[in-house]
């Protein structure tokens, strides 16, 4: 879950982007597991999926750390 605030804008780089809406200091947490919002999917799962589900947690899933074995 995002812990700042943003704006979604234009990006010439994917076409939209997620952008801070301000400065954001050095060392500022901006994101945390959050088991409401975020999902926790087990890595057999993830490795059974085909067609656009897995192309979608292909370009937006990552390991996580604190859970392994599974991707957020």
């Amino acid at each position: 879950m995002l812990l700042i605030d943003v704006y979604l804008d234009r990006s010439a780089i994917e076409g939209i982007g997620v952008f801070a809406k301000r400065a954001i200091p050095r060392g500022t947490m901006v994101w945390q597991l959050h088991p409401e919002f975020d999902r926790l999917i087990e890595t057999s799962l993830y490795e059974s999926q085909t067609g656009a589900v897995k192309s979608y947690l292909d370009r937006y899933a990552y390991p996580s750390r604190a859970n392994p074995g599974h991707i957020v």
